[in-house]
């Protein structure tokens, strides 16, 4: 199973938070793991507004660093979305989404309410952490 790691679950695997349980470190470290370009972009917005401690150059080379693959995002990724029946809005949640799919990835997330929608719509390539 390849992975791609939502954005709070690659940073909590970075910053080695106990919120991130054994199971799903262990999952991490025995499949390949990918990061969202997106990702980084929202680690961007959100240092730059002072909600992140860690800047989006640092998030990028440590998740290399890491061994995980960054994805830039494409046009497949983007039309993707638009053909998720999903009432989710968070646009970078409908990106990963559409990264995973088609690229044929698991999503690795902590975000409850994706969670609670992969548990509505099974065919959505999503796991909780």
């Amino acid at each position: 199973m390849r992975l791609l790691l939502d954005t709070q679950v690659a940073l909590w695997w970075l910053t080695a938070s106990p919120r991130l349980s054994k199971a799903s470190r262990e999952l991490m470290s025995a499949s390949p793991c990918a990061v969202s370009v997106a990702s980084i972009w929202e680690v961007a917005l959100k240092h730059g507004l002072g909600k992140l401690p860690v800047s989006a150059l640092r998030f990028r080379d440590e998740m290399r660093s890491a061994g995980a693959d960054i994805l830039s995002v494409s046009d497949e990724h983007v039309l993707a979305t638009a053909n998720l029946a999903v009432t989710h809005r968070d646009p970078f949640d409908r990106l990963l989404i559409g990264v995973a799919h088609s690229e044929d990835l698991v999503l690795l997330t902590a975000d409850d309410a994706l969670i609670a929608l992969a548990g509505k719509e099974p065919r959505l390539p999503l796991r909780g952490v």
